[in-house]
């Protein structure tokens, strides 16, 4: 390794150590980087620019206003009540109530702090009122939170497809299985706590007649990723225009559920929060695309590919390098500059052994979920200690039941690939 690369790279470090954004630390490395090299100072704002300049991208800011209208108009209390009634009345009731809420509504906003931060309160306030110890349901509020970014509409995975040009419509409704198996894995640690703690049940009484208006009354909530997908797979529009479909959605239901009641500061203040995400997004797209193409033109992703395969030349073997690679990279940056940074170097090995890029873009966007809700800089698990007031350390040994069956369900989506492919290839959508 060279010493401008060297010095590129201690300063992005050091930087982003200290607390400066990671894409203004990428982008001081990679001007040091030039300036060392002799090289004009143009490219970096070249680079930047085409960094951004893709019609995918734009699906980003949608989905983002998307899943902030649907908090608005009211998702988080109906989904609640619709999912009590429905498995409330098991033992341990309260902890399915929150995994399959964070399942659905993961399906309208595709972010899991949007999860945490929306739907967690409410989640929270439920359980402790309903006899558990609040924090086993801040750690269940956070680990259910990650269904969120791997069911559609993913924001992490509208970006993973912008970034190596995958497929997007594939890594949407590949990510919708695995997805699902997070939750009933963690439906499955709920119910061996449940049994071992003896939780309460809560159950529901209602008549017929109640039960019929509360289906109801949900199911046009339940309806936006069966818009969303139905769309993709039906061929009536790209993941961009079904971004934006999204967000007319979303008015709708506001209009519909809010009426009269709809404040015009709330709504400014939403869009204000989902433009301010979206840019910090684009300027880590634009930030990466310069350290990324220096990192390329100094054959960094080739020299990694030769460290492991001087390890290993088996693909499963390789997997699992990569895997506990990321599992440690997660705990230390946050999911998305960890996408933009990781794949593009990463994904030209994993084509090299043959593994398809829808396959592997869910892998590794699970793979750096699972960082959001672990120690040190987790970006759900500090949410979730926001909201609830709790010191991380109360509920980090909550979690560890979760973190055990979120890693099982990454090794069976890494070496089972039909589990993430099957709906990609049934929907004609491989490329």
């Amino acid at each position: 390794m060279n010493f401008s690369l060297l010095s590129m790279l201690s300063i992005f470090v050091l930087f982003m150590f200290f607390g400066l954004p990671i894409s203004f630390s990428m982008l001081l490395g990679s001007l040091v980087y030039l300036l060392m090299t002799g090289q004009d100072l143009y490219l970096i704002v070249h680079r930047m620019f085409t960094g951004i300049d893709t019609f995918i991208l734009m699906a980003i800011p949608f989905f983002m206003l998307a899943g902030e209208l649907m908090v608005y108009s009211g998702t988080a209390e109906r989904l609640l009540n619709f999912t009590n009634a429905l498995v409330g009345r098991f033992y341990g009731g309260l902890g399915y109530v929150n995994i399959f809420s964070s399942m659905l509504f993961g399906g309208c906003s595709g972010s899991a702090i949007a999860d945490v931060g929306g739907l967690g309160p409410l989640e929270i306030d439920m359980m402790e009122k309903g006899g558990y110890k609040k924090p086993f349901a801040v750690a269940l509020t956070v680990s259910s939170s990650i269904q969120g970014p791997i069911i559609p509409p993913s924001i992490p995975l509208v970006l993973v497809g912008a970034v190596t040009g995958t497929s997007i419509g594939g890594l949407l409704v590949g990510g919708l299985i695995p997805g699902i198996l997070i939750g009933l894995s963690q439906c499955l640690a709920v119910f061996i706590i449940a049994k071992k703690r003896k939780f309460p049940r809560f159950i529901v009484n209602l008549s017929f007649i109640e039960a019929v208006k509360l289906v109801l009354s949900t199911i046009p909530f339940l309806l936006m990723p069966v818009i969303i997908l139905g769309g993709i797979i039906g061929g009536i529009f790209t993941p961009t225009e079904a971004s934006a479909v999204a967000i007319f959605y979303g008015l709708f239901l506001i209009i519909v559920y809010k009426g009269k009641n709809i404040q015009i500061k709330p709504l400014i203040e939403i869009i204000k929060r989902a433009g301010v995400i979206s840019a910090t997004i684009l300027m880590l797209s634009a930030a990466s695309n310069v350290f990324g193409w220096i990192l390329a033109t100094e054959n960094i992703p080739q020299r990694f590919a030769d460290i492991l395969f001087s390890i290993t030349k088996n693909p499963y073997g390789v997997l699992l390098i990569i895997n506990i690679f990321l599992l440690f990279w997660g705990m230390f940056m946050d999911s998305l500059p960890a996408i933009l940074i990781i794949i593009p170097i990463l994904l030209p090995l994993a084509e090299t052994l043959g593994i398809h890029p829808i396959h592997f873009g869910v892998v590794v966007t699970y793979n750096l979920m699972i960082g959001l809700i672990t120690p040190p800089y987790g970006a759900a698990l500090f949410t979730g200690c926001m909201i609830s007031d709790l010191p991380m350390e109360k509920i980090v040994g909550e979690m560890i039941p979760f973190l055990i069956v979120n890693i099982v369900v990454l090794l069976i989506i890494t070496y089972i690939p039909v589990i993430v492919m099957w709906l990609p290839t049934l929907f004609r959508l491989i490329t």
